[in-house]
């Protein structure tokens, strides 16, 4: 039973991407270990629950669940990442 258990706990981190919500609601990790939030045009954050496909509209531009064009950010900073940092190989995928 506890064998079962411990498999249970190494694989359940497998269903999510790695870098998903990696520092905290919202904080993902790039394919560099770096930490970023998704924000809109606007500049409000996108939360951690809201699904982003990277690179939706185009190389740096991800499209969240409402359709709206998203990009990532340095959440400490508020530069925007450069445009491979985020994109279909990393583990921002979902």
């Amino acid at each position: 039973m506890k064998v079962f258990i411990c498999l249970v706990f190494l694989a359940a981190p497998a269903l999510a991407w790695d870098g998903e919500n990696a520092y905290g609601p919202g904080l993902h990790a790039d394919r560099y270990g770096r930490p970023f939030e998704y924000r809109t045009d606007d500049g409000q954050a996108v939360p951690g629950f809201v699904q982003v496909q990277p690179n939706g509209y185009g190389l740096g531009v991800g499209v969240d669940q409402y359709g709206r064009p998203v990009r990532a950010v340095d959440p400490a900073t508020g530069q925007a990442l450069p445009a491979g940092s985020v994109d279909e190989g990393s583990p921002a995928d979902e």
